[in-house]
């Protein structure tokens, strides 16, 4: 991945950012940061209370749609409302919602919320303690915040919800934020997500790759950087974590390429006047699993192998 400055896409020339001219620029001449400068500089350049701040910056958990990419239709196979999983790595019950919605928007598997809960430990044990936690609103992220908070097991984390943090918009469906659970429907569900918390932006239609670097950046600089807590996680996807690391996305390969990293990616930064350093993680590491479970692309395989251990699909 390059870590050059962002071109604009007059210089670009033939970018390999296909969707990048759907939508205009969302940042006037006068609010929009500069591209040039690295993720970090930007950071160390706001004015910030004084105390030292750990930022932690993670990727979701493991999601449904990443293990079984056709889960939807076989776990629905029976009615639009009928959701029946066929391995124990699938949540036992589901919300209900049309099939279509979690298609693009998957809860994690209960392997996905076993590791969340285990990195909430992990930063306990670190000494990590925050009062706030701030998530994409897609279910994953809400998902792996919420079990995060109940592997740290502290009563007065909550969980912001905010657009902002959402993955490059031209990935998803036009209409994706009408998919998407409200923040009220994840408090029902017993998450601890502040319901009074006023989001950064709105849901934006269309965007280009610079854009979608300039908005997670702009979310730090407004959101994170001036906190007064000594300590903040922000969940997302992997390349929100990547971008964290002063690594500049700027093709839709560049997008590609992070998300096949491993789930649950932890970037840390400490914060403080004039300076920002990425840290080493405080935490131990964790070892996920000694053998791949899965080919690399699910296109390529029989669809006995795509969804595996349905009894009805993989009978000799």
């Amino acid at each position: 991945m390059s870590s050059a400055p962002l071109k604009s896409t007059a210089e670009s020339g033939n970018r390999r950012d296909s969707t990048s001219s759907i939508g205009a620029s969302t940042y006037s001449s006068e609010e929009k940061p500069n591209a040039g400068e690295k993720f970090l500089t930007e950071l160390a350049h706001i004015d910030q209370p004084g105390r030292e701040l750990t930022i932690v910056a993670m990727s979701h958990a493991e999601s449904m749609g990443l293990i079984f990419p056709n889960w939807v239709r076989v776990c629905y196979r029976r009615g639009p409302m009928e959701y029946h999983p066929y391995d124990m790595n699938m949540p036992p019950k589901l919300v209900p919602r049309p099939p279509l919605h979690y298609k693009f928007d998957p809860p994690l598997t209960e392997r996905g919320q076993i590791v969340s809960e285990t990195y909430g430990r992990g930063l306990l044990n670190a000494g990590i303690r925050p009062f706030e936690v701030f998530c994409s609103p897609d279910m994953k992220s809400v998902q792996t915040a919420a079990f995060l908070i109940k592997g740290l097991g502290l009563s007065y984390t909550t969980i912001n919800i905010d657009p902002a943090l959402l993955s490059y918009r031209q990935m998803l469906p036009t209409n994706f934020q009408e998919m998407l659970l409200s923040p009220k429907a994840f408090f029902n569900m017993g998450y601890p997500i502040n319901i009074q918390y006023l989001p950064s932006q709105g849901f934006i239609r269309a965007e280009n790759i610079e854009d979608y670097n300039l908005r997670i950046q702009a979310f730090f600089k407004k959101n994170i950087a001036k906190i007064e807590q000594k300590q903040v996680v922000v969940i997302s996807d992997n390349v929100m974590v990547d971008l964290t690391r002063n690594e500049h996305v700027e093709t839709v390969d560049d997008i590609l390429q992070c998300i096949k990293k491993p789930t649950c990616q932890m970037n840390f930064i400490s914060l403080k006047k004039g300076e920002a350093q990425i840290m080493d993680s405080p935490i131990l590491p964790l070892t996920k699993s000694l053998y791949l479970v899965k080919p690399f692309y699910w296109t390529d395989v029989p669809l006995q192998l795509s969804v595996p251990n349905h009894p009805e699909l993989n009978q000799n």
